[in-house]
């Protein structure tokens, strides 16, 4: 018990102070990463305060600051207006996870102010990624059987090596719900207990749809590979039909139709990806790539490679890994919009990690150093998303989904531009790129 406590508080302080301090400091003055994050954060406020899902008292609030991008007059597309109540156009899920954040902060408040909605982002978000890790540490060391040692490492590595400490972190993504749902889908599918597989991974369904790969893949290895009887198609039904269930009560009383949740009207549209341009984007481009943002994923591949036939958990990260990576490249924005790095796969890391787990349990000797050392490069990587993460680059290079020229270069790439920043502090150049103002970092 008192690892895991120390797992929590660690991650948790951990995650927040790295955001408060550099505020705070002005060394980076973007207070909230996505308008993505906003309806979330006002829902949880609008359920401890009012008990409903409806926005209608903070929507002036919303658009005063964040309107529309293309028009203030219509309402943003974070939002979906039904029978005259404005309701997020997002799942959820991680709301209801944050929830004990908001029951602990809200009612101590008189009037809600952005200071307050910039605070419980990233304390939301920090909570959420605190209880992933837990909920790794306790995959790792009660279910794996890992040392204490591997366990801490792994957890480490999946904290502080990828875009979980500049991003998922930082506020109140969905990424972070998929991946908390997922590590709980992964214990209990190892412990054979499947009405909670498929009630957890059928909740991660709920946050982002694709999630359902993992739930697809966990499936069909049971299929294949176990003796398949009435009671386990039973308890898997059951687990999912929890869920499933939720989700239809909440959207008959507020969405009132499945068009109006924010996903649907994405789902026919939107598979524009440049493939194969976008699949080998997702792993190396230079400004959003798996290998360029977390070195450390290196060693996933040599985990694959090595336990691909001698371990079942590891040959199902590779599928998992590489069905979700196909399914994403033919999204429109397989890069992730405006984000550090690859946020689109991001919904996986767990799957990143189990492969890098079979490596320290069998080879320790021969791959401690160089795990240490990417770790230690993807560590700086990630840090240096906490300090220069702020949109600016986006805005200065992102043409968008059609022409992605931009993910490609290496002159321009978000790594460069940030040196270039950097230099511009110093006073050694006069600015970072050609539509930057003199001075601007």
């Amino acid at each position: 018990m008192k690892d895991f406590l120390k797992v929590f508080l660690f991650s948790f302080i951990g995650f927040f102070l790295a955001w408060l301090i550099l505020f705070k400091l002005g060394i980076n003055s973007l207070p909230l990463q996505s308008e993505d994050a906003i309806p979330s954060i006002f829902t949880g406020i609008s359920i401890v305060r009012e008990g409903t899902l409806n926005l209608d008292s903070y929507y002036q609030m919303m658009v005063s600051k964040y309107p529309q991008p293309d028009d203030s007059n219509l309402t943003p597309f974070y939002l979906r207006k039904i029978n005259n109540h404005y309701l997020s156009a997002f799942p959820i899920m991680n709301t209801i996870l944050s929830l004990p954040i908001f029951i602990l902060y809200v009612p101590f408040i008189n009037s809600v102010s952005w200071n307050d909605i910039y605070l419980l982002s990233h304390l939301s978000g920090s909570f959420i990624l605190s209880i992933s890790c837990v909920a790794l540490f306790y995959l790792f060391n009660r279910v794996l059987k890992s040392s204490t040692r591997n366990s801490y490492l792994l957890t480490a590595i999946y904290a502080l090596a990828t875009i979980n400490l500049p991003l998922i972190s930082q506020a109140l993504w969905q990424h972070g719900a998929v991946q908390f749902f997922t590590i709980l889908g992964i214990i209990f599918f190892l412990r054979e207990r499947y009405l909670l597989t498929f009630m957890f991974l059928g909740f991660g369904i709920l946050s982002r749809p694709t999630a359902g790969i993992v739930l697809l893949v966990l499936f069909i290895y049971l299929l294949v590979n176990k003796k398949v009887n009435l009671k386990l198609v039973i308890n898997s039904a059951i687990g999912f039909l929890i869920p499933v269930l939720f989700f239809l009560i909440y959207n008959y009383i507020y969405y009132t139709d499945l068009s109006n949740q924010g996903y649907a009207s994405q789902l026919g549209n939107s598979w524009l990806g440049n493939f194969p341009e976008s699949l080998i984007g997702i792993w190396v481009s230079p400004s959003k790539g798996l290998l360029i943002y977390s070195p450390i994923f290196i060693f996933t591949l040599i985990g694959i490679w090595k336990g691909y036939k001698k371990d079942n958990l590891v040959s199902i990260s590779f599928w998992i890994i590489l069905l979700h990576t196909l399914v994403l490249s033919k999204w429109k924005h397989w890069y992730g919009g405006y984000g550090f790095g690859y946020r689109m796969i991001s919904d996986v890391i767990p799957f990143f990690i189990i492969p890098i787990w079979y490596l320290l349990e069998n080879y320790y000797d021969k791959v401690k150093n160089g795990i240490i050392a990417t770790f230690t490069i993807s560590l700086i990587i990630q840090l240096s998303g906490l300090v220069f993460f702020d949109s600016i680059w986006h805005n200065a290079y992102d043409t968008g989904f059609k022409n992605t020229s931009w993910l490609w270069s290496v002159k321009d790439s978000e790594a460069a531009f940030n040196v270039r920043r950097v230099l511009v502090r110093f006073n050694i150049l006069d600015k970072a790129c050609e539509k930057c103002l003199p001075g601007n970092r």
